[in-house]
């Protein structure tokens, strides 16, 4: 029988990387002038890793009993 990883650890550890990338994309949007073309690339990256740390509540109810 394979070892099986708790779904909350799971959970805590995808939060994190996302949390990594929400905190790349604002240290490159701090460093990105007004008018920089990757500017929008980057709110959009910021914006989707934003969106899916607020998915996480719901990801949390679905894998508890």
């Amino acid at each position: 029988m394979p070892d099986t990883i708790p779904a909350s650890s799971v959970i805590h550890r995808l939060k994190n990387h996302i949390a990594i990338v929400v905190g790349f994309s604002e240290l490159l949007l701090s460093e990105c002038a007004p008018d920089d073309p990757k500017r929008a690339d980057i709110e959009e990256v910021l914006k989707a890793a934003q969106a899916a740390l607020a998915m996480m509540p719901e990801v949390d109810k679905c894998v508890r009993p």
